[in-house]
């Protein structure tokens, strides 16, 4: 995109190979035109060929040239300067004809020169832009003697814009102090994705978003190379195809690359590049090992402080990178013409990375070497190092492409597989591998090797049917995993121990053994473990119903967790699980529904177990899916897909506990607000089997008596609560407590206390950060949080969220019907006549007929099933 041809600014003049003749305004810079419009006197421009030097200056000088003098290098003029300079000033329209006829350009004294030069400009009034495009195309004598002399100018009209390719051609350095200089390079001139963007649209090429941040990322914004791309995207119109190697595939940016950079390289400095092109960065050990001779770090300086083809950074400038597209270019044209020496390069990178301790590089070295017993070797010293790392994708990668004898031979290598596969929640597949490790091991199997046998049988029980017969804690103790040299190996121990006493229950000991792994994981500076601690952390206080500490422990996972771990691994079926079950408790159902769809999409290997970790986590997102489906309105199968659900959770269940503590309480719940009361019996029998002496069987048992006002008998049964006798499984109940008590008191006319409760209620809410209970709480508690509002003081804030939920309009409707009328409305869709209805309320049977004729009077009913079906479209009853 510079013009090195001629004296007058063109847009595009490249050659032998034509970039696109785009019209000016299509590759206006503004950003940089006003930036040099700053400049007081001297402009220095340089960058590599392509990255629009010329356009830029024209751009600026636009409506200026009156007063301008340009030059370029031409095969005529290149090794004298000063008659060039001549030249150009004599066809400057600000200097008349004949004004400088003193000078025959045969002048070889530059002070001399610029002194004669600066009395005629001042004495015919014109200060003269001189623009020297393509300064490295004169001799560096000539450049070498006349430039300091016109930087060094001063009482001169004439201001100077060089631009030029090669760093050494212009010196700068003493007169940056007199801050008459501005200075623009690649860095500066290279396409912002915004600019690609732009200069796509106007040029009416098709692009998707993942093709222009691809485009972005190969190109790094270099100007040409984006116009020849975008040229080539124009002509194939799919916005939704993928990119691919642009250099590898895109013809003329590989020949405009050969002939405007590749060919002004050395031969040294092709070797360099070539040899090197198998890495994104290094250091000049390693490209010193790549080409095979001490110099190529030097030469890779020189590139970088003099071209600007590499990028030198880091500490002292130690790491060096290569263009993206000059790397690509070199790549390219070994995969095309010199297959054997690109594998060859890879294989000296994967020895020198792992030489240099970067097992993730060597490994990554070796699969693109093909080398199947380096891969193998690798694997084997680093696979598990790798794993603790989170690089288990990579270690994926690298298995996949061995042949089953070399697993054959390596006990170890069948352990890195199973562990790899055990990281990707993958228990079916890390179990053959592991049967594979067993048949091949030794009699006398290194230490090492077993205790990576004993984390990976420890980890995989979890997962397992028969899970509560492996004793995974056992197996950690033997083989005191714990104490282990590697700190990877301690932490993943641990982490079994949290699952082990989660298993039973001590959410004390759990909380103190991920705390332990978490120091451990830190001191290391392991971020893969640290964030898996975390989730571990985050489960724990999950299945204890603390959802916000929970939510608190999931966010710092998903900041510590690489992407790659969090998508393939680790992360997602777990985070994913935790972020439904937080939604449903918020009462956000859509959400709910949402996590849970993607949760049993990546399950995987693990849906497919009946019990052990996988059954759990789908026996959860079923109910979590069941219930979510209930709250947004949709309760046509709900509360069968409850049933269906907890009917899969059998006694040996890993994690039972809590999960039946769930379902029960939701499902039994759901079934009575549905009027499904024989349903809502067989969830109370069903929990006193499963969950005896907890609090949440006292909800339970409490929740039916206290649905048919028999109020004494609900708060007997929640005594055991209150005294302590018994303790909740999850924190949440409490909040289920304080709601049925909240309505209790209403219904029984003592309003200060459900007052005090309802504020109980609230605190413990923004406590847990869950409001569902109080969600779909009786409308007796819900009115009593719209009479109330403005008056919750601290958690007035989750108040308003509350209220959010109930429009205005149907909390206006729940006062036309009084608390006793509404209890009576709720009996209406069963087939229970007026005498039974009565018993069941212990009322009169006279006030049960005076309650029903004022709820058909209020909902303008003249039967009992019109009046049941106004109360289901009006809201007052929950659609079955």
């Amino acid at each position: 995109m510079d013009d090195q041809g001629g004296t007058r600014p063109d847009l595009l003049s490249l050659k032998p190979t034509a970039v696109p003749r785009l019209p000016l305004a299509l590759l206006a810079r503004s950003r940089l035109v006003a930036k040099l419009d700053c400049t007081a006197e001297t402009v220095l421009i340089c960058a590599p060929a392509g990255y629009g030097k010329t356009v830029l200056l024209s751009q600026w000088l636009e409506g200026q040239m009156h007063n301008v003098a340009w030059l370029s290098p031409t095969q005529h003029n290149r090794d004298a300067l000063w008659p060039a300079i001549l030249q150009a000033l004599r066809r400057c329209p600000a200097i008349p004809p004949g004004a400088l006829r003193q000078f025959s350009g045969d002048e070889e004294n530059a002070g001399d020169v610029l002194g004669n030069l600066a009395q005629e400009l001042t004495a015919i009034d014109a200060t003269v832009r001189l623009v020297i495009d393509g300064v490295d195309g004169f001799a560096p004598d000539e450049r070498d003697y006349w430039l300091p002399a016109l930087l060094n100018q001063t009482g001169l009209p004439l201001h100077l814009a060089l631009a030029y390719r090669d760093n050494s051609a212009v010196d700068p350095g003493p007169y940056r102090l007199g801050g008459r200089i501005v200075e623009l390079r690649s860095k500066d001139l290279a396409f912002t994705l915004e600019e690609i963007n732009v200069l796509a649209a106007k040029t009416t090429t098709l692009m998707g978003k993942h093709q222009l941040r691809e485009l972005f990322r190969q190109t790094a914004g270099w100007p040409a190379c984006v116009a020849l791309a975008l040229r080539s995207l124009r002509e194939a119109a799919d916005p939704d195809a993928p990119l691919g190697d642009i250099a590898a595939n895109n013809r003329q940016l590989a020949d405009y690359l050969d002939q405007q950079i590749v060919r002004t390289l050395s031969d040294e400095e092709r070797l360099v590049l070539s040899s090197t092109s198998v890495c994104r960065e290094l250091v000049a050990a390693q490209a010193n090992a790549l080409a095979g001779h001490r110099s190529a770090g030097s030469i890779l300086t020189g590139l970088a402080d003099d071209r600007e083809l590499v990028e030198s950074a880091g500490s002292g400038r130690k790491v060096f990178l290569v263009r993206p597209m000059i790397r690509a270019f070199f790549r390219a044209k070994l995969v095309r013409m010199e297959p054997d020496e690109l594998l060859s390069y890879n294989r000296i990178a994967a020895l020198w990375h792992e030489r240099a301790g970067e097992p993730e590089a060597a490994l990554s070295h070796a699969i693109d070497s093909t080398e199947n017993g380096l891969i193998g070797e690798i694997l084997e010293r680093h696979g598990a190092t790798l794993l603790g790392s989170g690089e288990f994708l990579q270690v994926r990668r690298a298995l996949a492409v061995l042949p089953d004898t070399v697993f054959a031979a390596s006990p170890k290598l069948c352990v890195v597989a199973a562990l790899a596969h055990v990281e990707s929640r993958q228990p079916t597949t890390a179990t053959r591998y592991m049967v594979a490790a067993h048949r091949n091991r030794d009699d006398e199997s290194p230490p090492d090797l077993r205790e990576l046998q004993a984390l990976a049988k420890a980890r995989l029980s979890w997962f397992s049917d028969a899970w509560a017969d492996q004793a995974p804690q056992a197996t950690v103790d033997y083989a005191a995993l714990r104490f282990s040299r590697r700190s990877d190996v301690r932490i993943e121990a641990r982490m079994v121990k949290v699952t082990a006493a989660l298993v039973e229950g001590k959410y004390r000991t759990a909380e103190n053994e991920a705390a332990e792994a978490l120091i451990d994981a830190t001191e290391t500076g392991n971020a893969y473990l640290t964030g898996k601690v975390y989730l571990k952390l985050a489960a724990t206080h999950s299945m204890q119903g603390q959802l916000r500490r929970a939510s608190d422990f999931l966010r710092l996972a998903e900041d510590k967790l690489p992407a790659q771990a969090w998508t393939a691994g680790t992360g997602r079926s777990v985070g994913a699980l935790m972020h439904a079950s937080a939604a449903l408790l918020r009462a956000e159902p859509a959400k709910a529904l949402q996590f849970a769809a993607t949760g049993i999409s990546e399950l995987g290997q693990l849906g497919s177990s009946a019990k052990g970790a996988g059954a759990a986590m789908r026996v959860t997102l079923e109910i979590i899916t069941a219930c979510a489906h209930m709250d947004s309105g949709d309760r046509r199968n709900a509360l069968e897909d409850m049933r269906q659900a907890r009917l899969r959770i059998s006694r040996d269940h890993l994690f039972a506990q809590p999960l039946a503590a769930c379902i029960a309480v939701i499902e039994h719940t759901a079934a009575l607000a549905l009027g499904h009361a024989d349903h809502a019996r067989e969830v109370l029998e069903w929990a006193g089997e499963r969950i005896p002496g907890t609090g949440e069987l006292c909800l339970l048992r409490a929740q039916g008596p206290a649905g048919i006002s028999r109020f004494d008998a609900a708060t007997d049964r929640l005594r055991p609560l209150h005294t302590g006798a018994v303790k909740p499984v999850l924190e949440w109940t409490r909040l289920h407590v304080n709601v049925l008590e909240c309505f209790m008191a209403l219904r029984t006319g003592r309003r200060t206390l459900a007052g005090k409760l309802l504020d109980e209620a609230l605190h413990v809410a923004d406590e847990l950060d869950v409001l569902r209970p109080l969600a779909i709480a009786p409308q007796d508690v819900t009115d009593l949080l719209v009479e109330r509002a403005g008056t919750f003081g601290p958690q007035e804030a989750i108040a308003q969220r509350l209220l959010a939920m109930h429009p205005p309009a149907e909390a206006r409707r729940a006062q036309s019907l009084t608390p006793r009328e509404r209890e009576v409305l709720t009996l209406l869709p069963s087939h229970l006549s007026q005498e039974q209805m009565a018993a069941e309320l212990h009322l009169s049977v006279n006030t049960v007929k005076t309650h029903i004729r004022l709820i058909y009077s209020k909902l303008g009913a003249g039967s009992r099933h019109d009046a049941v079906a106004a109360a289901y479209k009006t809201g007052y009853l929950p659609w079955p």
